[in-house]
């Protein structure tokens, strides 16, 4: 990935660049004016822009509202690998898929960036969610039927060996021994630990979920679970931050940066429990788990895991969501998101009884 030049700060990303990149798919493309209209900061930057087209880019119906997504702050080194597969999904993956997905402009990655141009959803009346406002039951039951096509797509298939076609996308582990696993290590940390447990986030968490020995104790046994079972594509980050809904209803994801080859039971552990007030969750917990097994069918798996299967990896996977929310820095999440997410995985937990309340 030496190609193509990529910027790395929000003052490259102009006009003439964005025409440069959109001209060999959209051919006499010009990008007359980029107004930049906000600048939303994270794990990945967002920068949504107005784009003024010449008559070439309006015959070709380009939207005029963008998000342009890439690592553009200080943290891009840290976790520039996560802009670089997004930006792969998008050009490789997605075309594969029948998921709900915005309108991608141009995705390219190089060694130190990887960068999409999407339409800006909002002026077609999608609505981004929200982690303070839980889906209804039948949103749940919509997004866990993509999240199930999108586990079908590639279940148990032979492309995701380390030498198969998929083999780039990176593994799913909690706590993986490389240099990624570095940020996970530290925040496990007894001084970093406290730091988090002395935050907002913590006050809602049940103390049994508090304990850091339990908690790593809890990781590592699902690191080897993790390993078990049928290995497909991964979303790997399925909260409400990462969705919409269209003016229809219809689910959508957002954010790829984390795609990876794991477990199914990642995804949907983390997305339901994440997604769902705890009583709702409480409530249509069974009925949306038999749903996604029985959309795996539907989308084409011979196989799907029994009932029995499928909760005890639910139960092994919930401390991944807990463990990440409990330590969630704020400049990847501001701490009411932190705060609304991290005790819906504890109290998940305590419903469960799964690690770290009990074993597995």
């Amino acid at each position: 990935m030496n190609e193509p030049w990529l910027p790395l700060v929000p003052e490259d990303v102009t006009a003439q660049w964005l025409g440069d990149v959109l001209a060999p798919r959209y051919p006499g493309t010009r990008v007359e004016r980029l107004e930049i209209n906000e600048i939303l900061w994270g794990t990945g930057t967002k920068m949504m822009v107005t784009a003024t087209y010449d008559d070439a880019g309006r015959a070709h119906g380009l939207p005029q509202g963008l998000c342009i997504k890439a690592g553009l702050a200080e943290h891009r080194e840290l976790v520039k690998f996560c802009y670089q597969t997004e930006a792969r999904f998008f050009a490789e993956l997605a075309p594969r898929l029948t998921l709900g997905l915005p309108q991608i402009l141009h995705a390219a990655a190089n060694d130190d960036q990887g960068m999409v141009v999407m339409e800006d959803l909002r002026p077609a009346g999608a609505h981004i969610c929200r982690v303070q406002q839980p889906l209804t039951r039948d949103q749940a039951a919509a997004f866990l039927d993509d999240l199930a096509a999108l586990h079908a797509r590639w279940w148990d298939s032979p492309a995701l060996a380390d030498d198969g076609e998929l083999g780039w996308l990176m593994r799913h582990d909690p706590l993986p021994d490389e240099a990624w696993g570095d940020f996970g290590r530290g925040q496990l940390q007894p001084e970093t630990w406290a730091h988090y447990m002395g935050l907002p986030r913590s006050l809602g968490i049940p103390a049994l979920c508090r304990d850091r020995e339990g908690v790593h104790a809890a990781l590592q046994e699902l690191r080897r679970f993790g390993e078990q079972g049928p290995r497909c594509v991964i979303h790997g980050d399925a909260h409400l931050g990462n969705m919409y809904l269209s003016r229809e209803g219809r689910p959508g994801f957002l954010d790829w940066q984390t795609t990876r080859r794991g477990h199914w039971a990642h995804d949907v552990a983390y997305f339901y429990i994440s997604a769902l007030d705890p009583l709702d969750r409480r409530a249509w917990e069974k009925g949306l788990v038999a749903g996604y097994l029985a959309a795996l069918g539907r989308h084409g798996v011979a196989s799907p895991p029994s009932g029995e299967e499928a909760w005890r990896a639910i139960r092994a996977h919930i401390v991944y969501g807990l463990f990440y929310w409990m330590v969630n820095p704020v400049e990847w999440q501001v701490e009411e998101n932190n705060a609304a997410i991290a005790p819906r995985f504890g109290w998940a937990a305590v419903d469960h009884a799964a690690p770290p309340v009990g074993p597995l």
